[in-house]
């Protein structure tokens, strides 16, 4: 959704050195209002948890998402070669993510060698919430995965869509990442996530704010968490609307009240190691 020169800007004049790409999944969404992310925060972190998954499902329609009377489609097979074509032409920039999905028509493991040994690529990405798997659908994925070494970065789904604990028990070698501190599950998932040494989170996107990520971190350790932006969606950079502001988040990191050092990790350590870059 980004054109290459503007990101590379973007990363210079913020002091971030790499990207990891992502597969489009979904056409281009209008800007979610800020008021409706800080309410449907707060719902996944109160005891009124499953209300949160009764309002997100008012937003989805056949499979799609439906945004302001608009419906916005999510695509069932992300194509794996826009990314391959970037990390070939600029591998000094980015690294990726191969996008699977367990119900798309193709075949997923097959789908995965082919991409695996791209140079550039790091792990796999998987998508429940938005494709509408149920985790044990996603076993042979997650097999192949710990067989080869992978990470697996996961947005959780609620319901039988974020048993994240499954995998963690059938998989003990598997390296996750949650995506967005958990999002959906955020709190719950984090005092459990101290009993499985290969689960990381980041802290990425507007489903979070400052305080969020801060009390994830408290949680979780700053060795269990990666900095993440979920460009382009959300903190649009403030003299462009086309650009994303690298500098929010990374502003959320910066400031947290733990020493340099573990700064640091969370920065960039933690990536380094994960992705084994």
């Amino acid at each position: 959704m980004f054109e290459v020169e503007p990101m590379r800007a973007q990363m210079l004049s913020h002091g971030v050195d790499k990207v990891a790409l992502i597969p489009t999944m979904n056409d281009p969404l209008p800007e979610t209002p800020t008021g409706l992310l800080s309410f449907v925060r707060a719902l996944m972190c109160s005891p009124a948890h499953s209300l949160a998954n009764v309002l997100q499902r008012t937003f989805m329609k056949d499979g799609n998402l439906k945004l302001k009377g608009k419906i916005y489609e999510i695509y069932s097979e992300p194509d794996n070669s826009q990314v391959a074509a970037v990390l070939r032409a600029h591998p000094d920039l980015f690294v990726g993510w191969i996008f699977l999905n367990p119900r798309a028509t193709g075949d997923q493991l097959q789908e995965l060698e082919r991409w695996r040994s791209e140079p550039g690529y790091v792990g796999v990405k998987l998508h429940p919430h938005w494709h509408g798997w149920e985790i044990p659908e996603g076993e042979a994925i997650f097999r192949r995965c710990e067989e080869l070494g992978l990470p697996v970065l996961i947005h959780l789904g609620f319901g039988k869509r974020g048993e994240w604990q499954w995998i963690a028990e059938k998989f003990p070698k598997l390296r996750m990442i949650f995506a967005h501190a958990g999002m959906p599950h955020f709190q719950r998932a984090w005092t459990k996530m101290r009993g499985y040494p290969n689960l990381s989170l980041d802290l990425s996107s507007p489903y979070l704010d400052e305080a969020l990520a801060r009390r994830a971190v408290a949680a979780v350790g700053s060795e269990r968490a990666l900095y993440g932006t979920d460009a382009p969606y959300g903190f649009h950079a403030e003299h462009d609307h086309d650009l994303y502001d690298y500098s929010h988040i990374k502003g959320w990191v910066e400031r947290l009240p733990i020493s340099s050092g573990e700064i640091d990790r969370v920065l960039g350590v933690n990536a380094n190691e994960l992705l084994s870059l």
